[in-house]
């Protein structure tokens, strides 16, 4: 209840309301390009955790997997956007050009520099690229190489930037997007940031 007590705005409310963002996102952006999005499946923030369970404890309760349906509703008229997930594992799998790549929000994470290696062999599948959401602000990690490229885990800033908690463990950033440049040869090889605020 106190956690109720202290949203702006209902958890229904916000559901309905971030899929309908993300969804007018796509559908405006898709009059450009064509677009396959990949939305991570779980996520500690989207938990609902009812009933004063903890963190995680009864993690398949996640509204994430009501958002990524919503989206894929919302823009099941658009040819142009295609909404990739997978509602069964915490992470999605997809690749740039021919590196594997894999994505989820990170909260399962314990140690940033040994991802690439723990989901390598958790998967049985040879990552080059690692993307996460869950550490608030946005860093570049090497932590390998191949032929071309660097083997690299990739965490994304906050869409929402600082908050108190973020804050309170000096994590905080600017709120942000962040655009990664890859090559078909050298993998990933720029990155542009958009501040939002």
């Amino acid at each position: 209840m106190t956690d109720l007590q202290i949203n702006d705005i209902p958890v229904v409310d916000a559901v309905v309301e971030i899929s309908r963002l993300i969804a007018e996102f796509l559908n405006e952006l898709s009059a450009s390009c064509n677009i396959t999005y990949y939305h991570v499946p779980k996520a500690n923030h989207s938990q609902i955790r009812p009933l004063g369970s903890k963190a995680s404890e009864i993690a398949s309760e996640d509204m994430e997997k009501i958002i990524v349906n919503y989206i894929s509703d919302l823009l099941k008229n658009n040819s142009r956007v295609t909404v990739k997930s997978n509602l069964e594992k915490d992470y999605v799998d997809f690749k740039i050009f021919d590196f594997e790549c894999t994505s989820l929000h990170g909260h399962q994470i314990k140690n940033i520099k040994t991802t690439v290696k723990d989901l390598s062999n958790i998967n049985r599948k040879w990552y080059s690229y690692v993307f996460l959401g869950h550490t608030h602000s946005a860093n570049e990690i090497i932590v390998g190489e191949e032929n071309h490229n660097n083997i690299e885990v990739l965490t994304i800033p906050s869409f929402i930037g600082s908050d108190p908690y973020a804050d309170s463990l000096f994590v905080g950033s600017k709120a942000m997007v962040k655009i990664f440049e890859f090559d078909r040869v050298y993998g990933h090889i720029g990155s542009r940031y958009i501040i939002l605020n």
